[in-house]
């Protein structure tokens, strides 16, 4: 399994490492072999973020904004 995060630039590489080993305990309290679980963290520049979160397919978010059509950042 492979989890991708995109976030807005601002985030140290401790914190992406936090987050990235926190997402895997969690993977794994739910059944995953942890050895499977890789993470990455790309940061998108505040500009991109608007076209990049409107551009994806509603069913490639498991946990969507509140109103993606009226979300303006």
């Amino acid at each position: 399994m492979h989890i991708a995060i995109t976030t807005l630039p601002g985030y140290t590489p401790e914190e992406k490492k936090r987050l990235a080993r926190a997402l895997k305990e969690m993977a794994a309290s739910v059944g995953v072999a942890s050895f499977t679980v890789s993470v990455s963290v790309k940061d998108l520049p505040m500009e991109k973020w608007t076209e990049f979160i409107h551009e994806l397919p509603d069913e490639k978010i498991i946990i969507p904004e509140a109103d993606k059509s009226s979300k303006r950042c």
